[in-house]
């Protein structure tokens, strides 16, 4: 059997730009560049070991292949994608409906998790779906605070995440949107290549290309241009929600990018959230891995299409 041959179905989504033979075309591409890297991909796997998205379906460029070497409580991924939207992994806190039923009728200063995110899933089906899922809205809102609102039942921690560019630059630029506030933080701060870094992205952001149609998808976040093997953290000093992107269309381009992913839970942010409140606590499996089908904000929440075209060896 050859490693490229697809062996099952991929779903096209209705309000899709892309054929069946695009997505197949952009598969066995990311496979290739993937496997190129010779960090990914054991000899025995072979393209059906990626996972496939369309994150906009409307609009092509944002077609993304996933390769998951592990999702528990480390997470490490390979990523390819043209365009990677705006998104930041958030805290979700759960309660009981009985208290608050959800939508509007929430605790203050957050917001219905299923409201908001097309496609939101609870980490696991232990977890009632019934339940009320909220993310925080207002800064001023602590964890703490919801830790003691009447209700709640556990909180689920997202994930930090650190990318490396790991494709040569000089043959395919990315441009990294990011919050500021990630510059604040320690592991930032420890890479002084981060500051040329920045400087790229002053200079030389405005020669990559976003489609017309999310035209304003990174405003407010600072551009940032890795070089191979550089690293960038997402994450904040508050574990609060780091929101960042890319875009790796540029006039230059021989071919995209291959970036790395690892991430794991903030295990003192984990360390430090009260115990599941017993009356929901048996039988109820903690997240594990990315949980990122229910922690994971996007700004076009709503038009974002959640749901893999193809599921990989590993669910991402």
């Amino acid at each position: 059997m050859e490693k490229t041959e697809i062996k099952r179905q991929i779903t096209v989504f209705e309000p899709s730009t892309c054929t069946e033979q695009d997505y197949r075309e952009f598969l066995a591409t990311s496979y290739r560049l993937m496997k190129e890297c010779g960090h990914y991909l054991a000899p025995d796997e072979d393209i059906n070991s990626l996972e496939l998205a369309h994150l906009i379906p409307e609009v092509p460029e944002t077609i993304l292949a996933i390769y998951v070497g592990i999702n528990d409580a480390v997470c490490n991924k390979g990523l390819v994608t043209p365009l990677l939207p705006q998104h930041g992994h958030n805290n979700v806190f759960v309660f009981d409906p009985q208290v608050y039923p959800g939508r509007r009728d929430v605790p203050a200063g957050t917001i219905d998790a299923k409201a908001v995110l097309t496609g939101f899933c609870p980490p696991n089906p232990t977890w009632n779906l019934d339940w009320t899922y909220v993310m925080i809205e207002d800064p001023a809102r602590s964890f703490q605070s919801l830790w003691a609102q009447k209700g709640y039942i556990d909180m689920i921690p997202a994930k930090f995440e650190d990318f490396t560019m790991a494709s040569d630059h000089r043959t395919s630029r990315l441009c990294t949107f990011i919050s500021p506030r990630a510059f604040d933080h320690p592991v930032n701060q420890s890479r002084p290549y981060l500051r040329a870094a920045r400087q790229r992205g002053q200079k030389m952001a405005g020669q990559f290309q976003i489609p017309d149609r999310i035209k304003d998808e990174f405003e407010g976040l600072e551009p940032v241009i890795l070089h191979q093997g550089e690293k960038l953290y997402v994450a904040t000093t508050d574990f609060g929600p780091c929101a960042h992107g890319w875009t790796n269309l540029h006039p230059d381009n021989v071919q995209l990018a291959v970036v790395n992913e690892n991430s794991s839970v903030p295990l003192n942010l984990v360390i430090a959230k009260p115990p599941v409140n017993p009356k929901y606590a048996q039988g109820l499996i903690p997240p594990k891995g990315s949980a990122d089908m229910t922690t994971d904000w996007f700004k076009r929440g709503l038009t974002i299409m959640r749901k893999p075209l193809l599921v990989g060896l590993f669910e991402g």
